[in-house]
Formats: structure tokens, C-alpha cells, sequence
């Protein structure tokens, strides 16, 4: 499990070891609201927000597998935590927990904190969404036939590699950080 505190948070948050006992006043809330059959693993973890009870939340992992990333962060809106369990990724309002919403990235297989742009980067196998201090600030077209590589960050720009399946090889794509619009890169037709 990762975790990444650079934006300033409106509550204390920790990952629990199991369930949590039965508590009159603090609610347990699942993510998604209806589990299926296979949502049966996860991660619970605990939201103490500065006004209002604590909760716990069990958030379903997407998958089991080293390729994934499991983490939990701060967000560019202070009363936002981000949670992400086996690639799933959720965004909670900490004082509003029936707030909620998936990324898009299924699963996320990268995450990129620029706190200085007020972003998150959540890379998938084939694009990249950005979240922003007033939710999701743009998604990119797709970037690979399947897998990206993100190289590194300079100003606004993202630069990075994409896989091209008719060459077999990677290729270089750049993204506006400001727009979400990209050059370069490789894509079915």
C-alpha cells in the first residue's frame, strides 16, 4: 500500500488490518455502493473527518496482481481522500461519504502526484486521467494499443511511451498537463 499526503487534507485517514467492530455511531460504507460476487476482497480504511463522525469504508479491489497499484492519497480538495484497491481508484468526500466516484482507469497502473500543477495522474493501460481541485480536469485520448509509460513531468508538459503493436515497439507521446491533449503515441485505427 502506498500513501501520499502532498496535498493538505481536512481529515485523518489509516488503513485497518479487517472489518471493523460493530459501532453504534460510525457507519461502514462499501465502494461500490452494490458489491458483486467477485467485490469480496478489498481494503477498509477509517475517515475522521474535522466535522462530523468517523466512518469506515470498504472500497472492492479491482485486481491481485504486482501490475496494480493499491494506495491512498490526499487530494487537490482538502475534503477529498483517494483510495485505490488493486487498480480500482475512489474519490470520497471525507465529510459527505455517500459523495463518491470511480476513475475511469481500470485498472490504474500508475500514480503521478504534481502538487504544484494541482493534479493527480491515474495512467491506465492505454491513457491517462487527470484529477483536478474541482474533480476529474480531463481524460487523454488513447495513447497506446496497451501500455504507457510515463518518462517524466516538466512544466505542463507529460512525456511518456506508448506501446505500438504494428511496429512493436514503443513510441514517444507528450500530453498539455493544462488540457489533457496529446502528440505522439500509438493507437488501433
Amino acid at each position: 500500500m502506498r500513501f501520499d499526503f502532498s496535498f493538505p487534507k481536512n481529515y485523518e485517514v489509516r488503513v485497518l488490518d479487517s472489518a471493523p467492530p460493530v459501532h453504534p455511531v460510525e457507519k461502514l460504507y462499501h465502494y461500490p455502493v452494490e458489491l458483486e460476487e467477485g467485490d469480496r476482497s478489498g481494503v477498509y480504511v477509517r475517515v475522521a473527518p474535522p466535522q462530523g463522525p468517523p466512518w469506515t469504508g470498504f472500497f472492492a479491489q479491482g485486481f491481485d496482481s504486482n501490475q496494480v497499484l493499491s494506495a491512498v492519497c490526499s487530494c487537490p480538495d482538502p475534503d477529498s481522500v483517494c483510495v485505490i484497491a488493486g487498480g480500482y481508484a475512489y474519490v470520497v468526500k471525507a465529510n459527505n461519504p455517500e459523495q463518491w466516484f470511480h476513475i475511469e482507469q481500470r485498472p490504474v497502473v500508475e500514480l503521478l502526484v504534481l502538487a504544484r500543477l494541482q493534479l493527480i495522474l491515474f495512467t491506465g493501460f492505454t491513457s491517462i486521467t487527470a484529477l483536478g481541485k474541482q474533480g476529474i480536469a480531463w481524460t487523454t485520448e488513447r495513447l497506446s494499443w496497451e501500455g504507457v509509460r510515463i518518462a517524466e513531468a516538466e512544466r505542463d508538459t507529460l512525456r511518456g511511451m506508448g506501446w505500438d503493436a504494428t511496429r512493436d515497439t514503443e513510441v514517444p507521446f507528450e500530453v498539455d498537463l493544462r488540457t489533457g491533449k496529446h502528440t505522439g503515441g500509438a493507437r488501433p485505427e
